[in-house]
């Protein structure tokens, strides 16, 4: 597991707001952990963690109800200590599980909330979603079981693959919006007393916990008040809420390195240049922010006459003459 994502659900796990599936992330990563009792206690003596163990240990024991599956709580709780002194993330602390709302079978994958552009992310079932920056949308590795579900933290653009059979739910803190194959945009920060869905393709029934529901079709949003449980229905332009997404992706001769890079934090993939000269050619280009990266590559690589190819679902080598 990588630092920065061990770190989270650690602090996840402290604040008491880990999900379901991120505690068994964590429990998977214990398992994981090559290491046997000699080696994590004498890697505790030489880190004077001790004491870190300990108040981990009697502050999961104070919390009623707090328990971590089938695992040992005073040994995770020192192996923890231990492999994160290891990491250099964390000195001192103590954390812990909460239960939560479970929102699907399977491992959660969570996209951080300090990250500085918006994601694109293929869900296993060919769903596509464009996180905004500063969101987080928790959703299994892999969906199983008669529905979709995945809660969302912020705001996103999905654009949901039909399934008759199998509804796609997201989760909003109180407010639930059900489809079986459309695009909308969801906005729900927990700071604002509102939650807003606005519709472009398809159509998407939304309800609060009240089971007050709302239909919505294209050009048609609900506002939700959490307060009041009251929703209001209007007419919308929906494709000016999506401004969000097309903003980080308008380029006026940005060097190609630069959106190389951009596309590979958004994409999650890798992206080379075989011939370094083309890491500094300019580009003007503008996007919408809900495309694929193969449709994004297609339009860069014909408007600089260069080629890519995709040797894996994780890696892009783009190829080409230098600037002209």
């Amino acid at each position: 597991m990588e630092p920065q994502r061990l770190r989270y659900l650690l602090d996840q796990y402290h604040k008491g707001l880990c999900t379901p599936a991120e505690e068994q992330e964590i429990n998977d990563w214990y398992h994981s952990i090559h290491i046997d009792d000699q080696q994590f206690q004498n890697l505790l003596n030489s880190a004077g963690q001790e004491k870190l163990a300990d108040d981990m240990y009697n502050e999961f024991k104070s919390r009623t109800g707090a328990k971590i599956h089938s695992l040992s709580s005073r040994k995770w709780m020192m192996r923890a200590a231990a492999v994160l002194t290891g990491f250099c993330l964390l000195s001192g602390g103590y954390y812990l599980f909460n239960k939560s709302k479970t929102i699907s079978n399977g491992v959660a994958l969570v996209t951080p909330s300090n990250t500085v552009e918006n994601k694109f992310i293929t869900l296993s079932d060919g769903s596509k979603v464009v996180l905004r920056h500063g969101s987080k949308l928790n959703y299994p590795a892999s969906f199983s079981g008669n529905k979709r579900e995945v809660e969302l933290i912020g705001e996103a653009y999905f654009d949901i693959h039909h399934d008759d059979t199998k509804p796609f739910i997201i989760h909003t803190g109180k407010i639930k919006t059900t489809v079986l194959g459309t695009a909308f945009d969801i906005a729900a920060y927990p700071s604002q007393k509102k939650v807003v869905v606005t519709v472009t393709r398809g159509r998407v029934k939304v309800e609060n916990d009240h089971k007050n529901a709302v239909i919505l079709t294209p050009n048609e949003q609900v506002v939700y008040d959490n307060q009041t449980n009251a929703g209001q229905k209007n007419k919308v332009e929906a494709t000016r809420t999506l401004t969000w997404a097309s903003s980080d992706m308008v380029f006026d001769g940005v060097s190609f390195k630069s959106i190389a890079g951009l596309l590979s934090r958004r994409y999650q993939v890798s992206i080379d240049f075989k011939n370094p000269d083309l890491e500094n050619c300019p580009i003007t280009a503008s996007f919408n922010g809900t495309e694929s990266l193969k449709d994004i590559l297609e339009i860069l690589c014909t408007a600089r006459g260069t080629t890519y190819k995709f040797e894996n679902e994780q890696k892009v080598t783009i190829d080409g003459n230098g600037c002209n």
